[in-house]
């Protein structure tokens, strides 16, 4: 019989509300504590999910806990998960990890440091819950592709070109597009999920080249603007990412909220000497179309259903339970925030840029 974990949520806007779906699904863990900037959110939150307290600050609320969720906005990151590591809790952190890679270093060394003493520390890259994606790892890792060879992949969105998610305007969605709010745009918001996919599934990356567009946006009475109520929309909204990975092959990431008729889709081919997979997390994260040996030879394609593996709380909290660390660690996370970083270099230098360490 395991003990009850207690757990806090640092940040109790939209996406805290699945957070808490998620943990309450789950025998043994408790709901004690949340915190926001604004009381009033985080005392609905509480009520709306049964938190047992409203934490007035971060040392309070860690006075109460054994793990932390965070789930704010990204700049504000860094300083709880620094925090919650150097206090011993637990953390699952909202990706991407932070939002420079000087940031991400300084959260890594602290989890290096914290694991030494069995603190589990993961972040939420909530496709690593996809069947498809994991049994595409573990093809890839097992030598089932033979040398992988070219890899191209997306991540879509269209809730700038359509209703899809409600207007641009919106509270929920309006602060993605300035980087005053803190946003690193599409290449932080989505590229940071598909570049974990593609690389998890392909391998480390040596460089990358990077395009990235902000395009104006369109008033729902058809004019087109760069500012909305006095804020620049000046995060970036497009991009294209090229990849050349450390095993030789090559690869193109694209990455938009412009794909008018995609509302949410990620997929992701990967072609070696000696077959290929493919799957499309919007079709069916548990399917995975697959051409191995001698179907290659006639571009014969197989689709395997797969059984569900386990969402990123489930592995967070079986992790604590058992004290075995699992993946995606917040060291991912700062690797991942590493491809960023060349990304952002890239698109200012209009060049290759190497992947910088992470750790």
């Amino acid at each position: 019989m395991h003990k009850t974990i207690r757990v806090g949520i640092v940040g109790t806007g939209g996406m805290a509300n699945y957070h808490a779906d998620q943990f309450k699904k789950q025998a043994g863990v408790k709901l004690t504590s949340c915190l926001d900037v604004l009381p009033d959110r985080a005392k609905a939150y509480a009520e709306k999910h049964g938190v047992e307290r409203v934490a007035k600050t971060l040392p309070e609320l860690l006075e109460h806990v054994d793990a932390v969720a965070i789930v704010t906005p990204d700049r504000f990151h860094a300083e709880p998960a620094l925090a919650t590591l150097q206090a011993g809790k637990h953390l699952l952190c909202e990706k991407p990890l932070t939002v420079t890679l000087a940031e991400a270093r300084q959260v890594a060394a602290a989890a290096k440091k914290a694991a030494k003493h069995g603190v589990i520390q993961m972040i939420n890259f909530s496709y690593r819950g996809s069947a498809a994606f994991q049994k595409g790892i573990e093809l890839v890792a097992t030598g089932k592709l033979g040398a992988v060879r070219h890899v191209h992949s997306w991540y879509l969105q269209s809730w700038l070109a359509g209703k899809v998610w409600g207007g641009w305007q919106a509270e929920g969605l309006l602060w993605r597009l300035q980087t005053a709010a803190g946003s690193g745009g599409v290449l932080g918001d989505l590229g940071c999920h598909i570049l974990d996919l593609t690389t998890a599934v392909a391998g480390e990356v040596a460089r990358i080249r990077c395009n990235l567009r902000t395009f104006p946006k369109v008033t729902p009475d058809g004019q087109t603007v760069t500012e909305w109520q006095g804020k620049k929309l000046d995060a970036n909204d497009t991009a294209i990412i090229e990849i050349e990975f450390t095993n030789g092959a090559v690869g193109v990431v694209q990455t938009t909220r412009w794909a008018t008729g995609h509302g949410n889709s990620l997929r992701l081919e990967a072609h070696g000497t000696e077959g290929a997979l493919m799957f499309d997390l919007d079709r069916d994260s548990a399917k995975i179309d697959l051409c191995l040996g001698a179907s290659r030879d006639d571009c014969k394609w197989e689709t395997e259903t797969l059984p569900a593996t386990p969402s990123n709380w489930e592995r967070f909290i079986h992790a604590i339970h058992t004290g075995k660390p699992d993946q995606p660690d917040i060291l991912r996370g700062a690797q991942v925030q590493a491809y960023l970083d060349a990304c952002e270099r890239s698109a200012q230098s209009g060049q290759w840029e190497a992947v910088n360490a992470w750790v």
